[in-house]
């Protein structure tokens, strides 16, 4: 590990904490819109964690998880490696209070298009510049990374993603997603030879674990969000010897035991308001109504039946990707629910 690391304009010698910005982008009226970013290097050897979040804007738990780890959590005296945290990775979508980029309604991790935006571009659109920067100061610098996300309602339930399709971070991930210590989500998904370099298929090419972590009630710095998100990233620190301690169970928080698997997204035949019948982490027999969507004078159009023996994480209707806000109801077609199932049941 070298005496310096450096990211962006923050440079931490052995034992510092810095914080400086990774360059971004410049707006019509020539006002920067930098990406903030916190340097912790410990003063002994050990590996690099990277902790993002807000890669879409409206998902802001995880800025007060990285906040309170380095800031008041973690002391780099005594620190094994270094940690690169970036509170707001995608300013754009974050400044207008927005799922995507506003400037150009783009997914700064790639996700939701078939051509997905990716991070080899220092001359493409506002947000693919912010994605090439991204990789080029923090991505590649770090061993490991745990993104931080978030479902928007507060009945969700936590839980962790990981693909262990990868034999070169399958060890890492399953070890990352133990000790995080919620619900976890596991897919197989061999990357494939001419993936696009979004910025996770970056981390998978050069052998970085990378981890997803899901949080509830996505607009609000609020519990249990900031203590779960705490304790699970200082237990994935501890489980890598970068920090003294045992690893601590998470308490308080419905939790999935086995290997959950991703089973799908419902979505809505009818349009209306909804109400939810079950909560998230309630088992489902398959044909179980978890749903009702009603018109304005109260009539039943649809019972929304569960597709699986199996279980829901979160209710998601009611986003609209790119906007502030989001309602109660539904339209043809919109998503409902997220199924999965889990090798327990």
């Amino acid at each position: 590990m070298p005496t310096s690391l450096t990211v962006g304009t923050a440079t931490a010698k052995r034992g510092e904490l810095k914080k400086g910005v990774i360059k971004g982008i410049e707006l019509n009226t020539t006002t920067s819109i930098d990406i903030p970013v916190l340097v912790m290097n410990g003063e002994k050897d050990g590996p690099t964690l990277l902790m993002v979040s807000t890669q879409h804007g409206i998902e802001i738990q995880g800025i007060e998880v990285i906040l309170k780890i380095m800031r008041e959590r973690v002391n780099p005296k005594s620190l094994r490696g270094a940690i690169i945290g970036i509170p707001v990775e995608n300013p754009l979508a974050f400044m207008h209070h927005q799922y995507l980029s506003w400037i150009d309604n783009l997914d700064l991790g790639g996700g939701g298009s078939a051509s997905p935006l990716t991070a080899d571009q220092p001359s493409g659109t506002a947000t693919e510049r912010l994605a090439h920067a991204l990789w080029e100061e923090a991505w590649s610098k770090a061993d490991m990374v745990v993104n931080i996300h978030c479902n928007v309602r507060p009945d969700s339930l936590f839980f962790t993603e990981i693909n262990i399709g990868n034999p070169s971070t399958r060890e890492s991930l399953e070890r990352m997603a133990k000790a995080f210590g919620v619900t976890n989500v596991v897919e197989s998904v061999p990357l494939k030879e001419k993936a696009p370099d979004t910025l996770a298929n970056l981390a998978v090419k050069n052998s970085v674990p990378d981890i997803l972590i899901e949080l509830i009630d996505g607009r609000w710095i609020s519990e249990p969000s900031t203590t779960v998100g705490i304790r699970g990233v200082l237990n994935i620190m501890k489980e890598f010897d970068m920090i003294d301690g045992s690893i601590e169970k998470q308490k308080g928080i419905t939790i999935i035991p086995g290997v959950c698997t991703f089973h799908g997204i419902v979505r809505a035949n009818r349009g209306g308001l909804i109400r939810f019948k079950k909560a998230p982490g309630a088992f489902l027999k398959r044909g179980d109504i978890f749903a009702e969507i009603y018109d304005l004078y109260g009539d039943v159009l649809e019972q929304v039946k569960s597709p699986v023996n199996g279980y829901i994480w979160a209710y998601p209707c009611g986003d609209i990707l790119g906007t502030p806000g989001s309602l109660q109801a539904v339209q043809t077609g919109a998503n409902i629910a997220y199924a999965f199932t889990s090798s327990d049941k």
